[in-house]
This record gives C-alpha cells, sequence and structure tokens, in this order.
C-alpha cells in the first residue's frame, strides 16, 4: 500500500525539521552520520564526504571528512579529471539516479551519485560534499534537496570557521605589532636617556677647560694691551690656553671612543623577519612626528619580504633613517620608503623631499657629531649620532649605508644594504 502524497509530504517536512536541528553542530563526522541517517529513506549510501580542492586549477579532491559504509575513513584523495565530482567543482549542482558508472567509468561499482559545490569567499569553488550509493536514487529531488540544504550548512561553518581564522591572525598580529612597539618605545627611550648622559658628561667635564681659556684669553688681551706688553707673561698664558684645548680635544675624543665601543660591540641575533611589518612598525614609531608636521608618509613595497637579520637592529636602523627624514624634511613635504632585492641583499631607502645635502655632508654624513648644512625644520633636538648608528647596524650585519643627493633643496635618499 502505497504512503498518500500528503502524508509523505508531512514526514519529510518532519524530516527536514529533524535535520536543522541534527546538523546545530560543527561539521565534521557526525554531521556526515545526520546527512547518511536523512538519506536513508531515499537513497542507501555507501559513501559520504566533504572535501577541499587542491592545486591551481584545481585538479584534485581531498576529503576532511569521510564516511564509508557509515564508518569513518582517512586519506581520500583523488584527480577530479573524468568524476562526477570534476563538474560539481565546475560549480554545478549534479544529481545522478542511477547508471553512474556508465556516465563515468572511473565510478565503477557505485550506481548514482549526489554532489553540490561548496563556495568559499568571493563564490569560488572551495570544496563539495557528494554521497555515492552502489543503488539507484528512488527520489532523486529529494535526496538532491537533502545534500543542498546540509551542503549550505557546511558552507555557513567553513566562512564562520574563516572568519574566525583571520580574526585570530589580527588578533596575533595587532598583539605582535604592540609589542613590537612597546618594544621600540623602551628602546627609544633608552637611547634619549643615553644621549642625554652623554650630552650632560661632555658639557661638565668641558667647563672647566672652556672656562680657563677664557680667563687665559683675557690675561693675554690685558698683558698685550697694556702701556707696557709683556710678552713674556701672554706667552705663558697662550701655553697654558694650548694646554686647556688639548684638555678638551682629549676629552672629546675618549667620549668618540666611549660611544663606538657602544655601537661597535653589537652582538647581532639573526632570525626571519619580515620587512614589510618591520618598515610599518617604524612608520608607526615616526607616524605622530610626521603628522605634526603634516609631512606625509608612503611605503613601496618591493619583492623581498623575509630577510634573517637582527630584528630589533634593524628597526633601530630604519627608525634613525625614517626620523631623520621627518625631521629634516620641511612641513607638508613626503618621505617614501620602499625596499626590494638587490642581488643577493636588501636594500632599504628613504626619500624626502626636505633640505638636501652638499659633496661636503655626503662625505661626513655617517660620522658620529659631524654638523651638516641641513637643519632640523621644527626645532627638533639633533646630537648627531642617528645615522652613525645606522652605519654601525649596517657595518655589523656585513651591509653598508649611502646617502645621494642632487644638492640643496633637491632632497636626499639614504640607502641601507645588508646581505639577506
Amino acid at each position: 500500500m502505497s504512503t498518500p502524497t500528503s502524508a509523505l509530504a508531512t514526514s519529510r517536512t518532519d524530516l527536514l525539521l529533524r535535520i536543522a536541528e541534527s546538523i546545530s553542530g560543527e561539521v565534521g563526522v557526525s554531521f556526515l552520520k545526520a546527512l547518511v541517517a536523512a538519506l536513508q529513506e531515499t537513497m542507501d549510501v555507501s559513501l559520504a564526504l566533504i572535501t577541499v580542492g587542491e592545486g591551481h586549477p584545481t585538479n584534485r579532491a581531498r576529503a576532511i571528512f569521510a564516511l564509508r559504509e557509515g564508518e569513518e575513513v582517512e586519506d581520500i584523495s583523488y584527480d577530479l579529471a573524468g568524476t562526477p565530482c570534476g563538474v560539481v567543482y565546475s560549480g554545478q549542482r549534479i544529481v545522478i539516479p542511477c547508471d553512474l558508472a556508465e556516465r563515468f567509468p572511473r565510478e565503477e561499482g557505485f550506481s548514482s551519485y549526489v554532489g553540490v559545490p561548496l563556495f568559499s569567499e568571493g563564490e569560488t569553488v572551495g570544496g563539495h560534499l557528494a554521497v555515492f550509493s552502489v543503488t539507484p536514487i528512488e527520489d532523486p529531488a529529494f535526496a538532491e534537496s537533502l545534500v543542498r540544504i546540509f551542503g549550505q550548512r557546511v558552507e555557513a561553518e567553513r566562512r564562520q570557521a574563516a572568519a574566525a581564522e583571520m580574526r585570530e591572525r589580527l588578533i596575533d598580529d595587532l598583539r605582535e605589532n604592540s609589542t613590537r612597539l612597546r618594544r621600540r618605545y623602551q628602546a627609544l627611550r633608552a637611547a634619549n636617556a643615553f644621549k642625554t648622559r652623554l650630552l650632560g658628561m661632555i658639557a661638565h667635564d668641558l667647563r672647566n677647560p672652556l672656562a680657563a681659556i677664557t680667563s687665559q684669553a683675557e690675561l693675554i688681551k690685558t698683558h698685550l694691551c697694556g702701556k707696557e706688553p709683556n710678552i713674556e707673561r701672554a706667552v705663558a698664558n697662550a701655553e697654558r690656553v694650548v694646554a686647556s684645548a688639548d684638555r678638551m680635544s682629549a676629552r672629546i675624543g675618549s667620549t668618540l671612543q666611549e660611544v663606538r665601543r657602544e655601537t661597535s660591540s653589537l652582538a647581532i641575533n639573526p632570525v626571519s623577519v619580515d620587512i614589510g611589518v618591520l618598515v610599518s612598525t617604524a612608520v608607526e614609531v615616526n607616524r605622530p612626528a610626521a603628522d605634526r608636521k603634516k609631512i606625509s608618509i608612503s611605503t613601496k613595497d618591493g619583492a623581498c619580504r623575509l630577510c634573517s637579520c637582527d630584528e630589533d637592529l634593524l628597526l633601530d636602523a630604519v627608525d634613525n633613517l625614517v626620523s631623520n627624514a621627518i625631521k629634516y624634511s620641511h612641513s607638508g613635504s613626503g618621505v617614501e620608503i620602499e625596499w626590494g632585492m638587490a642581488g643577493e641583499r636588501l636594500c632599504i631607502s628613504v626619500r624626502d623631499q626636505g633640505q638636501g645635502l652638499t659633496k661636503e655632508d655626503l662625505e661626513r654624513a655617517f660620522q658620529p657629531f659631524q654638523p651638516l648644512s641641513a637643519k632640523p625644520t621644527a626645532g627638533e633636538a639633533s646630537v648627531g649620532l642617528g645615522l652613525s648608528n645606522v652605519r654601525e647596524i649596517a657595518e655589523a650585519h656585513g651591509g653598508r649605508v649611502w646617502a645621494e643627493s642632487e644638492g640643496k633643496g633637491r632632497g636626499a635618499t639614504f640607502h641601507l644594504e645588508i646581505p639577506l
């Protein structure tokens, strides 16, 4: 006795409600078991699987979940050519109620098939849901509807998982950048403290010989400008001036030696560094100073992404170059940072539209405490150690640094190059 049409429709409505309840959890083997149970009424499922595509373009399918005769199986991977799954990966839903092996000889042993594509973001097919049976399908339309409903649930779950993964990656990136910025801020504070101590030490140690030079010079003037010039005493005072000047020179020399020791004994701890992230960190550290002067900062990403280097030291070098570019540029101008391959080396270039450099500037730009013709445009402090530190860091990596400029008022470009 056949089931009345209305009764059959009611039972299938009830089945769809049960399906909605049964697939509310995560996608997995239990999900496939719910699908198989739902399909029992219309087909005998021999194999059910959820796959992802592999290759560019997609030419293989790999099952992430699979059931064969009701038991979980693993390591199912196959070429799509000559299979109904290949048709599904083109974006079509397909139902073959019988004679599957006649249409697709590779599927020998199976009689029927239902497959629906699983779309990723951008409406590209990223996988598929398929069921195979050794017996024909009694109600192809209903079987296709069931598989499609389950497929939509898989799509939703996959997209939710992808969004969660993207969110976690963004959180990790933000956390990493926050750590780097905090570490960089601490390093900048330490560097500023060192410069302050250094300037205080120089001011203290040079005060006495400078005072002696001044007083001896006044005595020389007195001895030579009186009614009866006393050459002998003036010469003695002049000798004291020379001695005091020698003391100042020696103190400056010892201070420079101390600075060189601070920068030349760099311990390099190389790690694999994403140059794009490093440059972005340097830019963000200097963004407030650029915003105050209405200076735009742009970046141009080259082919190079990863480099083996000391991350903190290279960040310090790039930060110095960006900071200098902002410091010596006029309000409303721009700074451009570019990086890429130069043979087997990484080259980072910082270009400004500032005051430019003379030939003499270019020759002494990377020496410590060397005054250049360009001056900070907003009264910023300048000790004269930044570019020297960049040179020391580059050389510690086996690299080099140099500057280019077409002259005064025509901007400058600073290049930092180290082995990959």
